[in-house]
């Protein structure tokens, strides 16, 4: 059995989410106000961090391939 820490996130902070397409959390945020990129509200608080499902990061990815 696997334990939690050992496991991939899903929900990725924006800096993570960055991360993961080589791009600054500045540029996630960006998509995500632009409506190309949702985000995971976990709770109601607004202040509560914003979370990006690495699921739509992947159809991100996907939906930006193009050929030269």
């Amino acid at each position: 059995m696997r334990k939690a820490a050992d496991s991939p996130r899903r929900a990725l902070r924006l800096k993570a989410a960055g991360e993961y397409l080589s791009v600054s959390p500045g540029t996630i945020r960006t998509l995500i106000q632009r409506g190309e990129l949702a985000i995971v509200r976990i709770c109601e608080n607004d202040h509560a961090p914003w979370l990006v499902d690495q699921k739509d990061l992947d159809a991100l990815i996907e939906r930006r391939k193009t050929t030269l």
